[in-house]
């Protein structure tokens, strides 16, 4: 019996990336130029009312292009950043979803693997003040997010909550 082997198997297609906009001009060749200098600056996918994005796409270019070739490989790799782009893309619309549907557990959850960087950078602790206008003293508590803290304080003066049931 063989033994199976781990390939990276890459196809390729070609396509043409079609973006249009809208612009106002004397004339075609102005309408280029707004359009051409909108391009160069990185702003012609802002879609302002000025400069309507009105078609954003990827289309097969005619003809048979597909291509397969596949490479041995030791172990698979980490994804690339554009599919943990793509994979972020997709948290954050289920985080949405989450959102619209009132799961707010959920959508944290989504929206940590949306975002692990900045999960990441809000996971140190700090210390947050608390102070009261019912005539407690100013303490302090240690927390990882203002939500944490605020949880903190009112158990510290002696609140407690939990499911209405």
């Amino acid at each position: 019996m063989s033994e199976m082997k781990k390939f990276a198997v890459s196809y390729t297609i070609d396509y043409q990336h079609r973006v249009v906009v809208g612009v106002s001009a004397l004339n075609t060749e102005s309408a280029i130029e707004i359009s051409s200098k909108a391009f160069d600056e990185g702003v012609i996918w802002d879609d302002t009312p000025d400069m309507p994005l009105l078609f954003d796409d990827y289309e097969e270019v005619e003809s048979e292009t597909l291509q397969f070739s596949a490479e041995e490989i030791q172990a698979f790799p980490e994804p690339d950043s554009s599919v943990k782009q793509l994979m972020a893309n997709q948290f954050a619309f289920y985080c949405a979803q989450a959102l619209l549907s009132g799961e707010t557990t959920s959508a944290l959850e989504f929206a940590q693997k949306a975002l692990p960087q900045f999960v990441a950078s809000q996971s140190e602790e700090m210390i947050w003040q608390v102070k009261s206008d019912n005539g407690c003293d100013p303490f302090e508590v240690t927390a990882v997010n203002r939500e944490d803290a605020l949880l903190d304080a009112l158990f510290a003066i002696g609140w407690s909550i939990s499911l209405k049931t």
